[in-house]
């Protein structure tokens, strides 16, 4: 890349914007970024995510709007291209029982409408579609990671901003599984498994680093968030499911 290309992108990258995100503020920005594709730092913002996640995320939070791609384009895109291979090409599909919940989370969900066959059948669902599952969740995380994290000093929309920009991260980590899926086609179970590990520790790595406190504390506040977000998203994601189900399956006739 020619160096004043580079500086520029780097100049762009450190505007600071004054004001905090509100949702209305928000919606105007997206309705901007829709507008104005022109320029994008997607393979930035990959790479800061990767590497560097709290620190960059912080730039973003505290008026450095444009330092990584705007947060829902980045989600959007990567999330559709993840629902297209997984739907055309099953690469995540593994075929476990993910839905199969036993003792008494199974008898709860059943009395809540949600029986056995039903919930395996969200199993291969959530394998299918996991963009749509991660953005129905994106929610809950915020409101756990503002709950516990209350001295942070962040706002709804921001805890919403950091957890879009997890999500959709998590999501390319997907991506990047691919090879190791093709490779090792008999144990897609086993490389899936790995990928969760590995992206439940990412989330608990950004949160750790990301708020203020002692890095302890902070591991367990966010181990505790992601529990609990993960418990309250899965009736919100099961009832979306079922809404759902008649354009999965239209889906996958076409595909």
């Amino acid at each position: 890349m020619p160096r004043h290309t580079k500086e520029y992108l780097n100049k762009t990258r450190m505007e600071k914007s004054e004001g905090r995100f509100t949702i209305k503020g928000m919606l105007r920005d997206e309705f901007y970024n829709f507008l104005h594709l022109e320029r994008r730092k997607f393979f930035y913002t990959a790479w800061d995510l990767t590497v560097r996640p709290a620190k960059s995320i912080k730039m973003v939070l505290n008026g450095h709007k444009k330092y990584l791609y705007p947060y829902l384009n980045y989600l959007l895109l990567i999330g559709a291209i993840t629902i297209f291979l997984s739907v055309r090409y099953k690469f995540f599909v593994t075929g476990f029982e993910i839905g199969d919940e036993s003792g008494w989370a199974g008898d709860l969900l059943a009395s809540m409408g949600f029986n056995k066959q039903f919930r395996l059948d969200f199993g291969v669902y959530a394998e299918e579609f996991i963009t749509i599952v991660n953005f129905v969740a994106i929610p809950f995380f915020s409101l756990f990671s503002g709950l516990l994290f209350s001295k942070s000093k962040f706002n709804a929309a921001e805890h919403f901003i950091l957890n879009v920009y997890i999500a959709a991260q998590q999501l390319l980590f997907l991506l990047l599984f691919i090879p190791f899926m093709e490779l090792f086609p008999k144990h897609r179970d086993i490389t899936i498994g790995v990928y969760t590990v590995l992206t439940v520790l990412y989330n608990i790595w950004v949160y750790a680093t990301l708020f203020v406190g002692k890095r302890w504390w902070n591991v367990i506040k966010s181990v505790l968030a992601i529990t609990l977000a993960f418990i309250v998203q899965t009736p919100f994601n099961y009832k979306v499911f079922e809404l759902l189900r008649p354009f999965t399956q239209w889906l996958d006739k076409i595909f």
